[in-house]
């Protein structure tokens, strides 16, 4: 207390410091500059910061720090568009954001992944891919809804996460299926059984009001109709993969062919082909990844370099099944984070 009372009285006895102080927000962070702060003041009561909104004088749930001399403050959950926020320092400057109301098209789901009309019966995760941004708040889990072809809701099927888990700019939401419903042997699984039942039909939906980052609700509800089939068990094995190698002196892509579907966001992110620049893309299915380089290869050998935390559908990662029994099938411990796939340009 003693420390913001001297903060306090600092920043209203001298007009020359609190003319200096400004709040900032911005990537989801509060920032004040114009005062350096030392690390035991990184709190509301020693700083005298507090961030609310305009219906209350509560302070916002988040996480004060003081880096390199600067306060900063992160809310626990993404600003609401609808509501106005006020972050105010001692009397000595404030920021008001204001609520917005969106005046563009309603959002909608552009796809789901995986793509594919059936799913293992193990599926470990699937992303919502929407053609905005959207809120952030965890009452979504109340708004997704998985049902049997009686329209019998499933017991339980996700993990409902306090944050759920958002791309950087929230057009991809990751929802995944309770892992202790997928692994044979443990309490939920023995408990209650698996989420999906392999042969059994199943949809996905999305309530319409489910609401894009300015507060409008989505123009329609969303559906999504599968069938869960054979659990996949397997560790990834890149030796089975199925190389197309370029010609030199062209842009032809190079083709990966997994010959099963893989995880479609992270395989957004786990190859580089080493000194060559380029891009890469997934093919529908998610069983194929291609590469176009930005210049003509050139002739020799080359590398694709791939990240250990590749994974497919159901988890399984490389040389690594995700459900299985170390009594019985002890896994081998891999160490490496990356192994590089070599191939040959002619």
């Amino acid at each position: 207390m003693i420390a913001r009372l001297t903060l306090a009285a600092l920043l209203v006895s001298s007009s020359a410091v609190a003319a200096s102080v400004s709040i900032e927000y911005k990537d989801g962070v509060f920032r004040v500059a114009g005062i350096t702060f030392r690390p035991e003041q990184a709190s509301a009561e020693a700083s005298g910061f507090v961030v609310h909104t305009e219906a209350s004088k509560d302070p916002l749930f988040g996480t004060y720090a003081v880096e390199n001399g600067q306060l900063t403050f992160r809310p626990r959950f993404p600003l609401s568009p609808e509501v106005t926020y006020i972050a105010d320092i001692s009397g000595a400057s404030d920021l008001v954001i204001p609520a917005r109301k969106s005046s563009g098209p309603a959002a909608h789901v552009v796809r789901m992944y995986p793509s594919s009309p059936v799913l293992p019966s193990n599926e470990l995760k699937l992303y919502l891919v929407f053609s905005a941004p959207m809120q952030g708040g965890d009452d979504i889990w109340r708004k997704i809804h998985l049902v049997d072809s009686n329209g019998t809701p499933a017991y339980l099927p996700f993990v409902t996460l306090e944050q759920p888990l958002w791309n950087r700019d929230y057009t991809r939401l990751t929802v995944l299926f309770d892992p202790g419903r997928i692994k044979r042997g443990v309490k939920p699984n023995v408990d209650l059984g698996p989420v999906l039942v392999e042969g059994k039909h199943y949809t996905l939906i999305l309530d319409k009001d489910i609401k894009d980052a300015t507060g409008q609700p989505m123009v329609e509800p969303f559906r999504h109709d599968f069938i869960a089939g054979p659990a996949e068990r397997r560790g990834i094995d890149p030796k089975a993969w199925k190389v197309t190698e370029p010609h030199s002196g062209t842009t032809e892509p190079l083709v990966i062919d997994f010959g099963r579907p893989l995880d479609y966001a992270l395989l957004g992110d786990v190859f580089q082909v080493a000194g060559v620049p380029g891009a890469g893309t997934v093919a529908d299915g998610e069983t194929e990844w291609r590469f176009q380089p930005s210049q003509p290869w050139t002739a020799g050998s080359h590398q694709l370099i791939v990240d250990m935390a590749l994974e497919d559908q159901a988890g399984n990662r490389i040389g690594r099944p995700f459900d299985v029994d170390t009594m019985t099938a002890p896994v081998e411990r891999i160490t490496a984070t990356t192994f590089a796939l070599p191939f040959r340009v002619n």
